[in-house]
């Protein structure tokens, strides 16, 4: 069996690599077959890898021209959590809301539960800056069960 990515390299290699780049194949290697995304499942997407390679089409196709910065990646071999912002534009409905076709950006944290090196869990908190901003806690809309908007809450 190879040795297990370090979780830093494990959490770039996924926002750079598949979240940014749209390698979607990179999944297979990252997670485990049975892996919950706490926000794709929020939204009444499927289980699994299906599921991420869900969420990942989806951001990418409501966020277009879209950019990533990295501040901060801290975990250890059974977690890790990465600060990131992005900005692109807003093409498609996303977090029940229309298409604006104008910028967009926002500050998210991921958090990755680990087993036997690779994903086992995702879950995120994400702050966008539409014209109203949106908060969203994957962990709240998974509890409230609430498959339309899960926890999407405006301030």
């Amino acid at each position: 069996m190879d040795k297990p990515v370090p979780s830093h390299t494990l959490m770039r290699t996924y926002l750079k690599e598949v979240a940014l780049g749209g390698n979607l194949s990179l999944i297979d290697e990252l997670t485990l077959p049975d892996m919950v995304d706490e926000a794709n499942l929020a939204f009444g997407g499927p289980t699994g890898r299906a599921g991420l390679v869900q969420h990942v089409k989806g951001f990418r196709r409501h966020i277009t021209n879209l950019s990533l910065d990295i501040h901060r990646i801290v975990g250890n071999e059974d977690e890790v959590m990465a600060w990131w912002s992005f900005s692109g534009v807003h093409s498609g409905p996303w977090l029940g809301r229309p298409a604006t076709g104008k910028p967009i950006d926002g500050t998210v944290f991921s958090f990755f539960a680990l087993r036997e090196g690779k994903i086992a869990r995702y879950r995120l908190w994400l702050h966008a800056n539409f014209k109203e901003p949106v908060t969203f806690d994957s962990a709240s809309a998974l509890a409230a069960n609430d498959s339309r908007l899960g926890a999407v809450h405006e301030r």
